[in-house]
């Protein structure tokens, strides 16, 4: 029987900027109509994320730890909760901007720029023909040779789900989460170190007189609330809202947390 796949990745990104792959998720549509969906977490680098940045896959229990999580003829609950059904009002519009002709929910999902404001996940295009790669460690020193830089490459390698390969050492999943742990402190170490020397440098300048203070982020409340309340319904994505903003990504989600704006969940899913 003919069929077409759509397959996807969720991921997720932290407040440091790494990204973790979540699970792979996986669209067929046979010629009969008849449909699947299947999940297949990551677990290796789901168990390397606190509670607090990831809360699960919706609709799914993920403590039952299964390999593969499918759906027979029914929309799982991560995908009804942020595409269009059939049957809204403004569907075709959503499809002509997707530049879709058809209704292909996770397709659309892959291709929209919205994002859900209920959770912190979205969904790229996943080749399974290129599901997991292994680096080699020499390879990444001699591109980052120094030590921050390295710590911060091993771990996007770590956090994608991908190996790395030396003579000495190797990390995999069945080690994943010891040298997560491990590099992470070492990097946040590393940037406390770097950020201690930035301030004792600019003491020394304004000691001699030579510094004057670096002039506050100023942004108006109700253009940080505009943005933010953009980002959070999926109109643009946090890069977009860092240069209407001008500031950096650290200061965009820092200017949250300072104003506790509230989080406005778009219950129809689709455009939020």
């Amino acid at each position: 029987m003919n069929q077409i796949v759509t397959t996807g990745m969720i991921c997720l990104d932290d407040p440091l900027g790494f990204t973790y792959r979540i699970s792979a998720i996986e669209f067929i549509l046979r010629e009969d109509e008849s449909f699947s969906y299947v999940f297949t977490p990551n677990y290796s680098v789901i168990d390397l994320l606190t509670g607090e940045l990831f809360q699960g896959i919706p609709g799914l229990d993920m403590d039952l730890r299964k390999p593969r999580y499918v759906r027979e003829n029914m929309t799982p609950v991560f995908i009804s909760e942020r595409t269009p059904a059939e049957n809204r009002e403004d569907l075709w519009e959503l499809l002509a901007d997707a530049k879709m002709d058809y209704l292909n929910r996770l397709e659309w999902l892959i291709r929209t720029n919205t994002r859900y404001s209920g959770d912190n996940l979205y969904v790229v295009r996943w080749n399974p023909d290129e599901a997991k790669q292994c680096v080699n460690y020499t390879r990444i020193e001699q591109a980052q040779p120094r030590s921050a830089a390295t710590i911060q490459q091993l771990l996007r390698i770590i956090c994608a789900g991908d190996d790395v390969s030396a003579e000495d050492f190797s990390i995999n999943d069945s080690n994943r989460r010891e040298y997560y742990s491990l590099l992470m402190s070492l990097y946040r170490k590393e940037k406390s170190y770097i950020e201690k020397k930035r301030v004792l440098g600019i003491r020394e300048s304004a000691a001699q007189g030579k510094y004057r203070g670096r002039t506050p982020v100023q942004i108006d409340d109700t253009k940080l609330i505009e943005v933010v309340s953009k980002y959070r319904s999926g109109k643009i994505t946090a890069q977009e809202a860092c240069t209407a903003l001008g500031v950096s990504r650290s200061t965009f989600f820092r200017k949250i947390s300072e104003r506790a704006i509230p989080s406005s969940r778009n219950k129809e899913g689709s455009r939020g």
